[in-house]
């Protein structure tokens, strides 16, 4: 009798296990989709010219947009941040286009910063350099919560940020389940930006 006993409790206990797991998984996916339904609301480029585009090197769709809205006239300066030591603006931009000594003089290469929060302070020495007020960041759309937080933390509250978020690619052999965790990954590295930078 002990054992049908015991027996009649195991279907309940693996029940209340399954459950509890889709419940976690709801929980994290929800905190990780959080963040990105947030930067939708993040303002996107208005008419007015923005002083520079900050374009955050990693994807290589990002340079490419960024490029086309600096040559849209949406800004005055393009700033690629994080390209890598050596990195020439001739050698990274799409085509290789021919650019003439105006063009060059308002196209500039950062090659130091390794990650978003270095990123953002090389912005901040960029912003206080050319005593900017108005900004477009560009970014990939995943990556785009993160970089906002931390350019907002660090440079002045004076200083506007439109964005530019560069459309992840969906489709092909994969696409579909590395962008998905892409978008899960960088929702919750938000909310450990988030608290690292209280201490900043």
């Amino acid at each position: 009798m002990i054992r049908q006993d015991q027996n009649l409790f195991r279907p309940r206990k693996k029940k209340g296990l399954r459950n509890a797991a889709v419940v976690l998984s709801l929980l994290l996916a929800g905190g990780a989709g959080i963040p990105h339904l947030l930067a939708k609301r993040l303002p996107g480029p208005r008419q007015a010219q923005a002083d520079a585009i900050l374009v955050l090197t990693g994807d290589e769709n990002r340079i490419p947009e960024g490029y086309r809205a600096w040559k849209e006239g949406k800004a005055r300066e393009l700033y690629i941040l994080g390209a890598g030591g050596g990195a020439r603006i001739e050698r990274i931009l799409p085509g290789r286009p021919a650019l003439s000594p105006a063009e060059l003089r308002r196209l500039h290469v950062e090659g130091w910063s390794e990650n978003t929060l270095e990123n953002a302070f090389s912005a901040k020495s960029v912003v206080a350099e050319g005593q900017f007020r108005k900004l477009i960041l560009v970014t990939s759309d995943y990556h785009m919560p993160r970089a906002h937080l931390a350019l907002r933390t660090v440079l002045p509250a004076a200083v506007s940020i439109e964005v530019i978020p560069v459309q992840s690619e969906w489709k092909g052999r994969g696409a579909f389940f590395r962008t998905l965790r892409h978008f899960f990954v960088e929702g919750w590295k938000y909310w450990g930006y988030r608290i690292f930078l209280l201490w900043e």
